[in-house]
């Protein structure tokens, strides 16, 4: 990479980007901070693409049941009654 066309601040912000902790860029700097930057580069392997993937779960619908036991209906009672005679 050719360093010679980025600006100190872009310079400044790649080394924030890659937490190289470092003071201003100036002449005398430069060329530590460059180091620095390369070898973190090479560290970090290649860097990942800004195109965001987004995705959405879907919430599962969940249905509940409640157990009600029955009902002892009269009529059925009855019935069983009638039947057994």
């Amino acid at each position: 990479m050719s360093w010679s066309d980025k600006t100190d601040d872009e310079l400044s912000q790649l080394l924030t980007e890659y937490d190289i902790n470092h003071g201003p860029i100036v002449g005398s700097t430069r060329k530590l901070y460059e180091k620095k930057l390369e070898e973190a580069m090479e560290k970090a392997g290649p860097k990942a693409s800004s195109d965001k993937t987004y995705y959405r779960e879907e919430e599962e619908e969940i249905t509940y049941i409640t157990y009600h036991t029955p009902l002892k209906h009269e009529a059925y009672g009855d019935m069983l009654k009638h039947r057994g005679n």
